[in-house]
């Protein structure tokens, strides 16, 4: 929990609204959900990723597009972002 609570503390500190799933639910119960409340994209740290410092990323319509360092895929994001506000 610690690794996803930092995760969203840099997305923050960028300006980008970042939630965690804190529920009991499995993790593909909160997939599922996260999928039916149409989430652009979901930030699904595990043990291996959390020792390799990458994060799983899934995106709503595209799935999963596997692991990717936690840098990168913070500067995707806000690449992203940046393009849809120009």
């Amino acid at each position: 929990m610690n690794y996803a609570k930092e995760i969203q503390a840099e997305l923050r500190a960028a300006g980008v609204c970042a939630t965690i799933d804190t529920g009991t639910d499995p993790i593909k119960a909160k997939i599922a959900d996260a999928e039916q409340m149409k989430v652009h994209t979901m930030l699904v740290p595990g043990h291996r990723d959390l020792e390799a410092g990458n994060v799983s990323v899934r995106v709503h319509g595209q799935g999963n597009l596997g692991a990717k360092p936690r840098a990168e895929v913070i500067a995707d994001l806000l690449a992203a972002i940046k393009e849809r506000r120009a």
